[in-house]
């Protein structure tokens, strides 16, 4: 067992009785938990929820003892709980609510154009190449974590998100592909 996962074991047997411990918890896992939440919902408030809702699981559970990659395992159940809320809602209030939370995000910034250059790219990816590269810049998760989060093999991931890269470096410099 690595020494971050037996840290974050640590924290998570602790965080029902110490405040210390889940601050650090949550210090190390909630950006992480909300990229992958966003990732799949695409809706700010949504992915705080999610990620709201699995801490409270965490509380809740002794599960993680036997867990060999707790880190993985937690933003499973992120992606598991998103992919739950995800079902449960009707396509139309998704597209309202992207939409929406879009467009007040990219009012924000002074960038918009460059932003706007870049999302594009990013959604034209392929599904599970977005993933990965979203997971991998945004997330910060290194590509061991990011293969067992999709279930694919370990250079299966790097190689895909090498080639999303080269496709959106292609995309961004005026290039089709």
């Amino acid at each position: 067992m690595s020494t971050e996962n037996n840290q974050l074991t640590i924290w998570i047997r602790n965080m029902k009785t110490s405040r210390e411990a889940f601050a650090a918890l949550y210090e190390e896992m909630s950006r992480p938990m909300y990229t992958v939440a966003c990732r799949i919902l695409h809706n700010r408030t949504d992915a705080e929820d999610v990620v709201q809702d699995v801490f409270l699981k965490m509380l809740k559970s002794d599960d993680f003892d036997a867990v060999s990659n707790v880190r993985a395992y937690i933003l499973q159940m992120v992606r598991n709980e998103a992919l739950m809320l995800l079902r449960k809602r009707s396509r139309e209030d998704l597209v309202e609510d992207v939409t929406a939370d879009q467009d007040a995000a990219w009012q924000e910034s002074s960038l918009q154009e460059d932003v706007a250059v870049i999302r594009s790219a990013i959604e034209r990816l392929e599904a599970d190449e977005r993933d990965i590269f979203t997971l991998h810049v945004n997330g910060e998760l290194g590509f061991e974590e990011i293969a067992g989060i999709m279930n694919m093999s370990l250079p299966a991931a790097y190689r895909r998100y090498r080639k999303a890269l080269k496709k959106l470096r292609k995309m961004i410099n005026g290039g089709k592909v």
